[in-house]
């Protein structure tokens, strides 16, 4: 079941709890600063919808969660007041995953926009980490420092393996048959080289040129310390 966590800064208490989305939704509801960090340091969540015009508030509240990884993972929706002109975004806005609305948090359209976002289910995914790497294998995004490389699902289940066993080798067969569960056939092994060429290519414009190392009969090795 999707939840959703809705930040609505000066909300009555007595408005403040679990609220149900309609069926298999749920939403809870907090106003203060200290329920916030409880929130983001004990609990995951599929969707993080913050409720206020203001939009430094809507900045520094998402700064907030986002300092716990695990909720880089997962998806913004900023809500403004009904009746402002345009859209003001936050300098924390990740057009590839968050978005944006207008209305109340009870409105029909704000309340069609959340079980939208929230039918991803990140709240059980996981970054995976390894020096300055972070893979986010459920949208296919390999960031580090100030790059961000976009990756196919592919291509995201061979870095994520290497990056598991990062500045180790990897044998090729080991990779196909955990992240494919086939056997490394010549077929298979074809595959992999090509989906690894295609990575090499997307890092070689970045400072990781070199991160993935191919070692000669063996298989592949993710260097992190170089970025």
């Amino acid at each position: 079941m999707p939840n959703v966590l809705a930040v609505v800064p000066g909300v009555p208490s007595a408005l403040c709890g679990r609220s149900i989305l309609g069926e298999r939704f749920v939403m809870d509801i907090l106003n203060t600063e200290s329920e916030r960090i409880e929130a983001a340091q004990a609990h995951s969540y599929d969707l993080l919808a913050i409720v206020t015009g203001d939009v430094d508030e809507q900045q520094r509240i998402a700064s907030g969660f986002q300092q716990v990884r695990r909720w880089r993972l997962v998806p913004v929706l900023y809500v403004s007041e009904e009746g402002r002109q345009g859209f003001s975004v936050p300098g924390t806005f990740r057009p590839e995953m968050d978005g944006l609305a207008r209305g109340a948090l009870s409105s029909v359209s704000v309340e069609r926009r959340i079980k939208e976002m929230a039918r991803e289910g990140v709240a059980a995914a996981e970054l995976v980490v390894a020096g300055v790497y972070e893979l986010d294998q459920l949208r296919g995004r390999l960031r580090f420092q100030e790059s961000e490389i976009v990756l196919t699902e592919r291509e995201a289940e061979i870095v994520s393996i290497l990056l598991v066993h990062s500045d180790r080798t990897v044998a090729a067969s080991e990779i196909i048959e955990r992240g494919w569960g086939a056997s490394p056939d010549d077929r298979y092994l074809q595959i992999l080289r090509r989906h690894v060429s295609n990575i090499r290519r997307k890092l070689s414009r970045t400072d990781a040129a070199r991160a993935l190392e191919t070692v000669r009969g063996d298989g592949y090795r993710f260097d992190t310390t170089g970025a």
